[in-house]
């Protein structure tokens, strides 16, 4: 199958720094080659794959934009993406944008959600399921709220097409693995409200452990950072700044236990998988994906308030590091995720034949524009 993979501009492929939808990115073009697809990449042209690519920008261009330059970037390479992906003949193209695509595209989109049920999403997933594109979320409580929202806001839960959920990938070969675990929590995230930082300090003060913090703190989230994270902070808590991917799984790999203190509903949480394919237990409050990710007893545990967590903490050396990175390899490899993918573009491409219509040949208005 040829496979079109629509990366956002803004980070290159894999991210350098802070990129969650671009390491998912980067395992997914790793298995679909993995597994016998024939897959282009389109993407910042300094991005660093092993994939044929496409660049849809000479150099990734960062979040910093001003809104009006935003905007024009964004109407000028959503034209772009979809025409490469015309133009290399793909069957389909897996977008990971959410930039509309002309009128009439001859292609079936498929594109995977990557936030929340916010309003916004919902009203421009609806729009874009009357275009006749699909939705793919990345974790069964993901869809569930999509679907609650969209029945609210839009009198239907079906106002948006989801053609299935398949959890985000790990490239659990490429992460490093430590069985023997040093004396450190450790927390890794945005420094937020929804990330809850705070409760990451609290626990781990509470267990009698030292806690590392590679905390994202941008100028938004400063004050925030100033009122609730700074009064906590003393010799106990190591502060790290942003760090790079191989810092990241050091520090994973390293860590008595990972900390996933977010309070709100995540739609997945790529720390909890990359904590585990490491060797290191997650502990978790039970809600958004968390239950869909953590093997309670098996690769972490799952709680309800900071007080089990502290408690659960001091449980985590019953955990298997051994047990944990299997776990990941069996469920949430590249392989696994893109053969849940392609089995999800195979009926898609079914239905469309079944209903007559073609794949990749341009329509009018593409040879015309």
């Amino acid at each position: 199958m040829k496979i079109a993979l629509i990366a956002p501009p803004w980070y290159p492929i894999p991210p350098i720094g802070y990129g969650g939808i671009e390491i998912v990115v980067a395992d997914l073009a790793k298995g679909y080659q993995a597994s016998g697809n024939d897959v282009v990449l389109i993407a910042p042209g300094d991005s660093k794959v092993e994939v044929p690519m496409l660049p849809i920008v000479e150099r990734h261009v960062g979040l910093e934009l001003g809104e009006t330059e935003r905007d024009a970037l964004t109407e000028e390479l959503t034209k772009k993406q979809f025409r490469l992906a015309l133009e290399a003949g793909a069957e389909i193209v897996h977008d990971h944008t959410d930039w509309p695509h002309p009128g009439d595209y001859s292609i079936p989109v498929v594109r995977t959600v990557h936030g929340p049920n916010v309003e916004r999403a919902v009203r421009l997933y609806a729009e874009l399921t009357k275009a006749g594109d699909c939705f793919v979320g990345i974790s069964e409580r993901q869809r569930e709220l999509f679907r609650d929202a969209a029945t609210r806001l839009l009198g239907s839960a079906d106002a948006i097409r989801f053609a299935g959920v398949v959890h985000n990938p790990i490239d659990v070969a490429s992460v490093p693995f430590e069985s023997r675990k040093q004396p450190y929590a450790f927390f890794l995230g945005r420094c937020d409200w929804e990330k809850n930082p705070e409760a990451s300090i609290r626990v781990a003060r509470a267990a009698g452990m030292k806690l590392k913090m590679a905390l994202r703190v941008n100028s938004y989230e400063r004050p925030y950072f100033e009122e609730n994270v700074e009064p906590l902070l003393g010799p106990d808590i190591e502060l790290l700044a942003e760090i790079s991917p191989s810092e990241k799984y050091e520090l994973l790999a390293g860590a008595q236990v990972v900390l996933f203190t977010s309070q709100w509903e995540e739609p997945f949480g790529l720390v909890m998988t990359e904590g585990a394919a490491c060797g290191t237990p997650v502990v978790a409050f039970s809600r958004g994906a968390a239950p869909e990710i953590i093997v309670d007893g098996l690769t972490g545990f799952l709680v309800e308030t900071e007080d089990e967590m502290t408690a659960a903490v001091g449980r985590v050396g019953s955990i298997d590091p051994y047990a944990c990175r299997r776990h990941m390899e069996a469920h949430f490899s590249p392989e696994v995720s893109a053969s849940k993918y392609v089995h999800i573009f195979s009926d898609i491409l079914a239905q469309r034949a079944a209903s007559g219509q073609t794949g990749n040949e341009p329509s009018a208005n593409e040879r015309s524009g």
